[in-house]
């Protein structure tokens, strides 16, 4: 566990975090871990993982950075990483006591079949084990499935579909897969969800109503998963959805909105590049609208995306984010990001022709 420790605070705590955010994390980390001033402040970020476990021990190092990341309301940081650490720890919870009820089982099964071995052939000694030893570990994967969708909502939401974007490559949990984002919406709101699976995509079709069970409920949207079902809405459970309900979720909000609104913030949106600044793997952009301007951080593979001043981008699931005294939007493991580039001039167009 000790390797799994390491490597979800260092990729999926600490890389994915800014530097003025960095700044403000190892200033609090004075007070959680027992690290001298000078050495945490010159630390780069691998290096301070390896003194954060020094000083706490990995499994602490990663609890301890959780609650940092919460203080420091970079929770979108602090869910991942509490949910990466779940992930393993159950892994390695399961993996141990099969191992353990494989050991047992296999015991119990010699033991009977040393006291029935007169009229028991090798042949079927052998077929005995083989079967003994498959039984339990199926009955401990059901066991497993049943509390991984504990913390689930099991009871069916009827919504409308608005809008879906096409699948994407993503990095999860699970390694790399494919996943969109859609919209959908009751008669009295809409929420933005984000499809860990995309073979539900044939059920995210516009105007369609579909029902939704075993979803997970977050601050500010759905998410649906693997474990989650997705069927038909019957004839009479049809959703009626306002207008202005359909009109406000595919509205680009306001620049000067979304800085009064609090970190985590989920945002989806189109906006003009009124700026670009490029610092290795990560892309800052300045944007404006007529209320005013702000900054997009992107940051991993989609930084590479050719971009110019003038283009427009269209935002998906990035959020509300604050670096020092700036708010600003930020990409997530889950957003997408892509160009709209800004049409040519006629006169230019002539002179290219």
């Amino acid at each position: 566990m000790d390797r799994e420790y390491r490597e979800m605070l260092l990729l999926t705590g600490l890389d994915n975090i800014t530097e003025e955010e960095l700044k403000r994390f190892k200033y609090l980390a004075l007070t959680e871990f027992t690290i001298a001033r000078s050495k945490l402040n010159t630390a780069d970020r691998t290096e301070l993982a390896e003194q954060l476990i020094q000083s706490a021990g990995a499994e602490s190092a990663v609890t301890k950075a959780i609650c940092i990341f919460q203080k420091l309301n970079y929770m979108h940081i602090a869910n991942a990483l509490e949910e990466k650490k779940k992930e393993a720890e159950s892994k390695y919870m399961t993996k141990t006591k099969k191992k353990e009820t494989q050991k047992e089982e296999n015991r119990s099964q010699a033991e009977k079949c040393s006291v029935a071995s007169a009229t028991c052939s090798d042949k079927d000694f052998k077929k005995t084990i083989e079967v003994c030893s498959q039984a339990k570990p199926q009955k401990k994967q059901m066991v497993g499935e049943q509390e991984a969708i504990r913390d689930l909502q099991k009871d069916p939401l009827i919504v409308m579909v608005l809008k879906a974007i096409n699948p994407f490559e993503c990095e999860t949990q699970k390694g790399k897969q494919e996943i969109f984002h859609a919209t959908v919406a009751t008669e009295k709101e809409f929420f933005f969800v984000i499809v860990l699976n995309s073979q539900f995509k044939d059920k995210f079709i516009p105007k369609k109503t579909i029902k939704i069970s075993n979803y997970f409920w977050h601050s500010n949207f759905m998410e649906v998963t693997s474990s989650s079902v997705v069927v038909d809405a019957e004839s009479n459970q049809e959703v009626c959805v306002p207008n202005t309900i359909i009109k406000k979720a595919g509205e680009t909000p306001k620049i000067s909105k979304l800085k009064t609104q609090p970190c985590g913030t989920i945002v989806n949106g189109l906006f003009k590049v009124q700026k670009i600044t490029e610092h290795n793997s990560r892309v800052l952009y300045s944007i404006h609208d007529k209320t005013d301007t702000m900054e997009v951080l992107l940051l991993g593979n989609q930084s590479k995306t050719k971009c110019e001043e003038g283009d427009k981008i269209r935002l998906t699931f990035f959020e509300v984010s604050r670096n020092g005294e700036k708010i600003q939007l930020k990409s997530g493991p889950f957003s997408f990001f892509k160009v709209i580039k800004a049409a040519k001039p006629k006169t230019e167009m002539k002179s290219v022709e």
